[in-house]
């Protein structure tokens, strides 16, 4: 993906967590993102299939990318609330996760996100609160 237009999206996508655990950014418009995990070894848990904290680092990511897409420059994206529901299971190693913003407030935004699998369906969702701070 092409960071020109929301370096922000390039800076969080240096970050190693992403690596580690294999996700990246794949679409971006302002206030939507899309980030998709290619699942790993590194990102499973005990039981073969892709951890619940790894969703949620995944979702949190993508809503916290759709609201750097609308913050000035300067201006940083910290969670102060999340809540996330698994729906179904995940089949197969690929989670995308599509994320919006729904308010974007002077201080106080609020984000949503819906995680689909490889066949496109739906596999949780959730939502964000997110603050925007100068610095």
């Amino acid at each position: 993906m092409d960071f020109s237009r929301y370096p922000a999206l390039g800076e969080m996508q240096a970050v190693p967590l992403f690596g580690l655990l294999g996700f990246r950014f794949t679409d971006a418009d302002d206030g939507r993102v899309e980030v998709t995990l290619d699942a790993t070894p590194a990102s499973h848990n005990l039981y073969g299939i892709v951890h619940g904290g790894v969703w949620l680092v995944v979702a949190d990511s993508a809503m916290g990318g759709a609201l750097s897409t609308v913050v000035g420059a300067g201006e940083r994206v910290l969670t102060t609330q999340a809540e996330f529901r698994w729906l179904r299971a995940l089949e197969g190693d690929r989670l995308t996760a599509r994320a919006r913003v729904l308010h974007r407030g002077r201080s106080v935004s609020h984000c949503a996100v819906e995680m689909f699998d490889g066949a496109e369906r739906l596999v949780g969702q959730g939502s964000g609160t997110y603050v925007v701070v100068v610095g």
